[in-house]
C-alpha cells in the first residue's frame, strides 16, 4: 500500500532517518578504492574531478547514509514511494534531485551541473527504479555521456541483513554487523554516442558494477578482503598506499 498522506509522509521519513542513523553506527564498516581513489581523506577521485556514484537499488541505504553529504545529490524516482526515501535523505543531509535517468532527471542534473556553485556528485541506483534486479540501465549511462560525468561502479555486501521480498531483494543490514564497500574504475561514456554505442557501454558498466559487488559481499561475508582476480585496466593508476580499507569514521560526517 502507497503511502500519500503528506503527513504520515513526514512522519515516516523522520522515524525512518533516525532508526537509520542509530543503526548505521552500530555497523562495522570499512571501504576500498581499487584504482586512484582518496582527496582529502573521503572517497573522491584525484584532481578534484565530479562524478556518478553507481549503486544497486537493493544496497541503495548505506550510500545514502555514507554520501549524506552537501555536495552529493542522490536521483531519486517521482513515484509516491520515492518521496519518502527523498526526505529520509535530506534528513540525513544529502541532496536530492526528483526523477529518473530517464524520466526528468537528466534535465534537473544538466541544470544544477550549469549553476556556478553546482552539487559537486551524484548518486543513482542503477537497476532502479523497477529493475531487472541487478541489471544496469541504460538510463545510467545515456545521463553519463550528457553530463560528461564519469562513472564510479561501488559495491556493497552486508555480513548479515535482512531482505525483503521485493524485485530488487531490498537489503538492511543488521545490528553491528559487517559492511564492506568497495569501488573499482571508473567508466567514462563518450559525449553525443548513439544507443548503439551508449549500449556497449552499459555492458561495460554492468560488468565493473557486478564484479564490485561480488568483491565486496566476499568481504562481508568471510571478514577476508580478496580481489577475486580483479585487473585494473592499464589507463587506471593504482597507488599501493591507497589499497587499504578506511573506517567509517574517516567517511562520514559526524556531528
Amino acid at each position: 500500500m502507497k503511502v500519500r498522506d503528506p503527513n504520515a509522509i513526514r512522519r515516516a521519513a523522520a522515524a525512518g532517518a533516525l532508526v537509520g542513523l542509530g543503526l548505521c553506527r552500530t555497523l562495522s564498516f570499512a571501504y576500498r578504492p581499487l584504482t586512484r581513489y582518496l582527496n582529502n581523506g573521503r572517497p573522491d577521485l584525484l584532481e578534484g574531478g565530479r562524478f556518478v556514484y553507481a549503486t544497486w537499488h537493493e544496497y541503495v541505504f548505506i550510500p545514502t547514509w555514507l554520501f549524506s553529504r552537501s555536495d552529493t545529490a542522490w536521483l531519486i524516482g517521482q513515484h509516491a514511494d520515492g518521496e519518502i526515501s527523498a526526505q529520509i535523505a535530506r534528513r540525513l543531509g544529502a541532496s536530492v534531485v526528483r526523477g529518473s535517468s530517464t524520466r526528468g532527471g537528466t534535465a534537473a542534473l544538466l541544470r544544477m551541473l550549469r549553476q556556478p556553485d553546482a552539487t559537486r556528485h551524484f548518486g543513482i541506483t542503477v537497476d532502479g527504479p523497477r529493475g531487472p534486479r541487478r541489471k544496469f540501465q541504460l538510463g545510467a549511462v545515456y545521463l553519463a555521456s550528457r553530463t560528461g560525468l564519469p562513472i564510479v561502479c561501488t559495491g556493497l555486501g552486508f555480513g548479515r541483513c535482512w531482505r525483503a521480498k521485493s524485485w530488487d531483494r531490498f537489503a538492511v543490514p543488521l545490528p553491528f554487523s559487517r559492511v564492506r564497500c568497495v569501488s573499482l574504475h571508473p567508466v567514462r561514456v563518450p559525449p553525443g554516442i548513439g544507443t548503439a554505442e551508449l549500449e556497449a557501454y552499459r555492458q561495460i558498466a554492468e560488468d565493473v558494477q557486478t564484479q564490485a559487488t561480488a568483491i565486496a559481499e566476499h568481504w562481508a561475508e568471510t571478514g577476508e578482503f580478496d580481489p577475486l582476480g580483479y585487473q585494473p585496466p592499464a589507463d587506471a593508476e593504482v597507488r599501493p598506499e591507497h589499497l587499504k580499507a578506511w573506517p567509517s569514521a574517516r567517511l562520514v560526517r559526524r556531528g
